[in-house]
């Protein structure tokens, strides 16, 4: 597991509600065990709940710069098809990527990525309902049936049981000890 995130700032991606709250906070605790700073999001700055209902302070996307970010991660859950469509996370995400910085997904927040076009042949996975995958389908990627996926940088988990598998493939990206294609 990575150990020195120290001084790299993640921003997680959230909707204002009903996003997946285990889907933000094993990833969470992982990096922040590692010594990373995370900055939660979302569309407005102010409060924002998951599906267990604590609330907790998000910044807006619209004053988040991607250069000060050393990855980013949009979170799941039934909330997060709401904020698939967001133009701001679709230029802040796309701007992480070009600058070769990782970025993920997790459940429903894959759709963002998809929609944003990041997924443009590449492997990707995803919480699967009709929607999801027609989201993957458009966005050009190749889904495949597993708990986490890796391709060109970007990894993808299915769901919150994935999660803190996600974190730690999050984070070795993060780190440089595994490299963006997955090895």
């Amino acid at each position: 597991m990575p150990q020195n995130l120290k001084g790299l700032k993640v921003l997680f991606f959230v909707a204002p509600k009903g996003f997946q709250d285990e889907e933000l906070e094993k990833p969470r605790r992982v990096l922040e065990a590692a010594g990373a700073e995370v900055v939660v999001a979302s569309t407005s700055a102010g409060p924002v709940s998951g599906l267990g209902g604590a609330a907790q302070e998000a910044v807006s996307i619209v004053e988040v710069r991607p250069t000060e970010y050393a990855g980013a991660v949009v979170v799941g859950g039934p909330g997060s098809v709401e904020i698939w469509e967001n133009g701001i996370a679709h230029k802040f995400f796309r701007m992480v990527v070009h600058d070769g910085k990782p970025a993920g997904g997790l459940s429903l927040g894959v759709g963002l990525l998809a929609k944003a076009g990041l997924l443009e042949g590449k492997p990707a996975t995803i919480w699967l309902t009709p929607d999801a995958l027609r989201a993957l389908k458009d966005g050009g990627a190749r889904y495949e049936k597993k708990p986490v996926v890796i391709g060109g940088g970007i990894v993808t988990a299915d769901g919150p049981s994935s999660a803190e598998m996600f974190a730690n493939i999050f984070a070795e990206l993060l780190d440089g000890s595994r490299t963006r294609s997955g090895r």
